[in-house]
C-alpha cells in the first residue's frame, strides 16, 4: 500500500520540461512511481484532475529562521504552498557568538527569542531539541555575517583587525561543518554595514571551502547598483565562493527604468565567469526598519548612532539636510509608511511620513526622526521604492528565482503587530498569477523558478523536483486559479488555487486547510 497516490493531475516536475498527464505515487516519505496509470491501494488518494501537481515551493530569500519559536503553524507559508525557506538573511541570525559576549548576540537576537540566543548554531539546535520545538515547514539555514561582527566586534565602525578576522571566520566554519548551507550578508543594515571588502573575502574563503552559497542585501540598491554588485562579483573572484543577490530591485525613484541594465550587469558577470545567482519578489514595495531610509553613514555603529545624530544639536543639522531630499515631495512621504512601532510611538502606527507631518505640522523629514527617535529605532516599515515596469523587467529575467523576503506570520490579525507587507502571504500565488496575466514566463518555467531552480543554487539534491527517489515535498494547485489575496490594507488572506501541500508524504494542506501536522525540520547541509 502507498503512503500517497495523487491520480489524474498534470505533473510540473520542476525542472522546465513540458507538463504532462501523469499519476503519482509515495511511499516512505519518497517518489516511488510516476506513470500515466497507477494502481494499487493507497493511505491517502487525491484525485487531481484539472490540477497541476509541483514540488513543493522552495523560498530562497526567507526570514522564518526563528518564527516557529513564537508560533510552529507556518500558516502564511504553507497557504502559499512553501515546504522549505532559506532562512536567516541578510545578515540576521540569533547565532554564533564568543562565549565572552553572549550579552551582544541576546541583545541583537531581540527580547522574544534572546533565551534562543547561541555560541553556536550547534549549540542553537540543541536548545530547540532540548524544548521539543517543532515547525511548519523545512528551514535551510544560513549564518548571519551580521550576527558574526556582534558577536567579535560589537557595533563598533572599524575594519576588523587580523584576529577579530580569525574569530569571525573560525565561528563560521564551526557552523558550517554543523550543517549550515553559507553566509548571509546585510550591508545595508548595522553592523554588516562597516565591513570592508577584504572581511567579505576571508568569510568567502571560509563559505568557498564547503562549497556554500553567499547570499547578499547588497550595500546599495539603487543608482549605486553596479558599484554593490562588483563588490558582490569580488568574493567570487578572489574566493570561488557562490554569491547571490537577494531581492534585486531597481529602488528610489532616480533608478526607475534601470532593472534592465541592472539585470544585464548580471548576466554579463555570468558570462564572464563569475558565479552569481538573483532573487526576486513580485512586489512594489520594500519591508524594513526606519532607518533603512537614512544615509548609510548614520547607522554605521549602530542604529543608535543615527538617533545620536538626532539628539546632538552640532550633528542634528547634516542628518536633517539629507532626509529633506529623501523626502523632498509628498510622494516621497506617502510612500513610507509605518506598519508598527511596537507599542513604542502608537500615533504613527498605519500612518505615512506625509500622514504625520500634516497632523503635526512639521516636515516630512522631522517626522522621519521622530519616528526614529520616539521608537529607538525600532519602528517597521513599507516603502514603495519600485515601479511595476521594473518589477515585470525583474520577474521576467528566468534565471532569477523567487523569494519572499517574508516571515511565516499567522493569518489572525490579532496575532500580530500591524499590517505587515502582503509578500509574507502572497507571494507564491502572486508570481504564479502574475505569470500567467502577463506571459512573464511558461507556467513549467514559473515553477522552476520557484522549485528546482531555487534548490540548485542553494545546492539541494533531493528536493524541488519531482522524480522517483526524491523526498515528497509536493504542492498541488489550480493554474487557473491560483492568485494572492493579500493587500497592503489587509494582508491577512489566504491565497487561493493551492489546494494540497504534502511534506516527506504527509498533509500539511488538505482540500485548502492546514492540518494539525508539523512537518518541518532543520534541512542540514552533510
Amino acid at each position: 500500500m502507498y503512503q500517497l497516490l495523487i491520480k489524474n493531475s498534470r505533473i510540473v516536475d520542476g525542472t522546465g520540461a513540458p507538463a504532462y498527464e501523469a499519476d503519482l505515487a509515495v511511499q516512505d516519505g519518497r517518489i516511488v512511481k510516476i506513470a500515466p496509470k497507477i494502481e494499487g491501494e493507497a493511505e491517502l488518494t487525491i484525485d487531481g484532475t484539472g490540477l497541476v501537481t509541483a514540488p513543493g515551493f522552495i523560498d530562497i530569500h526567507s526570514h522564518s529562521d526563528t518564527q516557529f519559536l513564537l508560533d510552529n503553524r507556518g500558516q502564511s507559508r504553507i497557504y502559499q504552498g512553501v515546504t522549505s525557506e532559506l532562512a536567516g538573511q541578510c545578515g540576521s541570525t540569533i547565532y554564533p557568538c564568543p562565549k565572552e559576549h553572549m550579552d551582544r548576540i541576546r541583545q541583537y537576537a531581540g527580547k522574544d527569542v534572546e533565551a534562543y540566543a547561541s555560541s553556536s548554531f550547534a549549540e542553537f539546535l540543541e536548545k530547540v531539541k532540548r524544548d521539543g520545538k517543532d515547525m511548519g515547514t523545512n528551514l535551510i539555514p544560513l549564518i548571519g555575517h551580521g550576527a558574526l561582527r556582534c558577536g567579535v566586534m560589537g557595533y563598533e565602525n572599524r575594519k576588523a583587525t587580523p584576529e577579530e578576522l580569525d574569530e569571525m571566520k573560525a565561528l563560521l566554519d564551526a557552523d558550517m561543518k554543523a550543517g549550515a548551507w553559507g553566509l548571509s550578508l546585510g550591508l545595508g543594515y548595522t553592523p554588516g554595514v562597516s565591513s570592508d571588502q577584504d572581511e567579505l573575502c576571508a568569510l568567502g574563503e571560509v563559505v568557498s571551502a564547503y562549497n556554500g552559497i553567499i547570499t547578499s542585501h547588497m550595500r546599495y540598491q539603487n543608482l549605486r547598483t553596479p558599484e554593490a554588485l562588483e563588490e558582490m562579483y569580488e568574493i567570487n573572484r578572489r574566493t570561488g565562493a557562490h554569491v547571490h543577490i537577494a531581492h534585486f530591485k531597481a529602488s528610489s525613484r532616480a533608478a526607475w527604468g534601470k532593472a534592465a541594465e541592472f539585470a544585464e550587469n548580471v548576466h554579463n558577470a555570468q558570462k564572464a565567469g563569475v558565479h552569481v545567482t538573483v532573487d526576486v519578489y513580485p512586489y512594489t514595495a520594500a519591508s524594513s526598519g526606519i532607518t533603512n531610509s537614512f544615509p548609510k553613514w548614520s547607522i554605521q555603529g549602530g542604529k543608535e548612532t543615527a538617533i545620536g545624530y538626532l539628539k546632538d544639536p552640532e550633528k542634528r543639522p547634516v542628518l536633517m539636510a539629507e532626509l529633506e531630499k529623501t523626502f523632498a515631495t509628498k510622494a516621497d512621504g506617502e510612500a513610507l509608511y509605518v506598519v508598527t512601532t511596537n507599542g513604542r510611538y502608537p500615533e504613527a502606527d498605519g500612518k505615512t511620513i506625509w500622514q504625520i507631518s500634516e497632523e503635526q505640522g512639521i516636515s516630512m523629514a522631522e517626522a522621519a526622526a521622530k519616528v526614529c527617535v520616539e521608537t529607538n529605532a525600532g519602528a517597521t516599515c513599507i516603502s514603495f521604492a519600485m515601479c511595476e515596469s521594473d518589477v515585470d523587467v525583474m520577474l521576467s529575467q528566468n534565471d532569477f528565482c523567487i523569494g519572499s523576503d517574508g516571515v511565516s506570520y499567522s493569518l489572525a490579525p490579532e496575532d500580530n503587530k500591524g499590517k505587515p507587507h502582503p509578500r509574507n502571504f502572497g507571494t507564491f500565488p502572486r508570481f504564479l498569477r502574475l505569470a500567467r496575466e502577463k506571459n512573464l514566463c511558461s507556467l513549467e518555467t514559473a515553477v522552476r523558478r520557484m522549485t528546482g531552480q531555487s534548490a540548485e543554487y542553494i545546492g539541494l539534491t533531493d528536493r524541488g523536483v519531482l522524480k522517483e527517489g526524491m523526498v515528497a515535498d509536493i504542492t498541488v494547485f489550480n493554474p487557473e486559479t491560483v492568485s494572492d489575496k493579500a493587500t497592503y490594507e489587509n494582508p491577512f488572506q489566504k491565497p487561493v488555487g493551492i489546494h494540497h501541500v504534502f511534506m516527506a508524504g504527509e498533509p500539511a494542506l488538505l482540500d485548502g486547510e492546514q492540518t494539525e501536522k508539523r512537518l518541518g525540520q532543520f534541512i542540514l547541509r552533510k
